[in-house]
């Protein structure tokens, strides 16, 4: 895998993107819109918060990076900005293409103050670095901005938290911690050397997550004949506002429970509470032979 011949590529989608957006957060800034966003007191506030959600895809200082912007609203809007909107998904497309690949190979790089001299990350990284764009928030990169295909009568949001369980053989989970340097790791593959040959499964768990679905009613059939959709809604939906635009019913989700009072699922409560290693969020199952 060539690098250099890479960077330049990667960079340069980059930049199409930036300016994409900078583009259409300006033109969603100046334009008049109806709106209507989760929390925001003003029409000035629901703008702010929609542009901002919009255009970031870099980490602040203070940001989880396992995390992204949400910001559950619905903008209608004329013909200009849905099209700026277009554009940006299409930038974002091209980005997806060229670097989700990268994601999925894994180069060795010098490291400082680990246990080994090296630690394997993904080639996409790599590049990233060099074109200090090591910031880069990958999942808003790529997720698009939901335009609806015909206007809305009714928008009703979902809110569900998520925890996937994969059951995983002792094999597969030495394979992945190979990637991994550090005392923690280290320490993890000697715990799964101490293990029973008869304990030869264990499970990896995805911790919750939000996943927040809209789900729109049009009022009228859309191009490929749908009246009704459900699509993710981390990012306002913008649909179009002509002249005869009526506003559409907007139902916003109600708040949720703590999650120490959403009930587990049955392959959840099977696993010990206490990770089994550090370096993954690995558990050993309840009920072993």
């Amino acid at each position: 895998m060539d690098l250099e011949t890479l960077k330049p590529r990667v960079a340069e989608s980059l930049r199409t993107l930036e300016k994409q957006l900078e583009r259409f957060v300006d033109v969603l800034a100046h334009r008049p819109v109806w709106i209507q966003v989760d929390g925001a007191a003003t029409d000035r506030d629901a703008i702010r918060a929609a542009c901002e959600a919009f255009g970031t895809i870099r980490y602040a200082m203070e940001d989880d990076v396992e995390a992204s912007p949400v910001c559950l609203g619905v903008i209608a809007a004329s013909a200009d900005v849905i099209a700026c909107a277009e554009q940006v998904n299409a930038a974002k497309v091209e980005l997806k293409t060229l670097c989700a690949p990268l994601q999925r190979v894994r180069m060795r790089v010098p490291v400082r103050g680990e246990e080994g001299p090296t630690k394997a990350i993904s080639v996409l990284r790599v590049i990233l670095r060099a074109l200090q764009w090591s910031d880069l928030n990958v999942h808003a990169a790529y997720r698009k901005v939901p335009v609806l295909a015909a206007p809305p009568r009714l928008i009703a949001y979902t809110r569900a938290r998520t925890r996937s369980v994969y059951r995983k053989s002792v094999e597969e989970i030495a394979t992945t911690l190979m990637n991994y340097e550090g005392p923690d790791a280290s320490r993890d593959r000697a715990r799964l050397a101490s293990l029973s040959p008869r304990e030869t499964h264990l499970a990896l768990v995805r911790e919750h997550y939000e996943n927040i679905r809209a789900n729109v009613a049009y009022t009228r059939l859309d191009r490929r004949g749908r009246g009704r959709v459900q699509l993710p809604a981390e990012l306002p939906l913008l649909c179009p506002k002509g002249k005869d635009f009526e506003a559409p019913e907007v139902r916003f989700p109600v708040a949720e429970p703590p999650l120490a009072e959403v009930p587990l699922k049955r392959r959840a409560l099977e696993i010990e509470q206490e990770p089994f290693l550090r370096s993954l969020p690995v558990h050993r199952y309840a009920h072993r032979a």
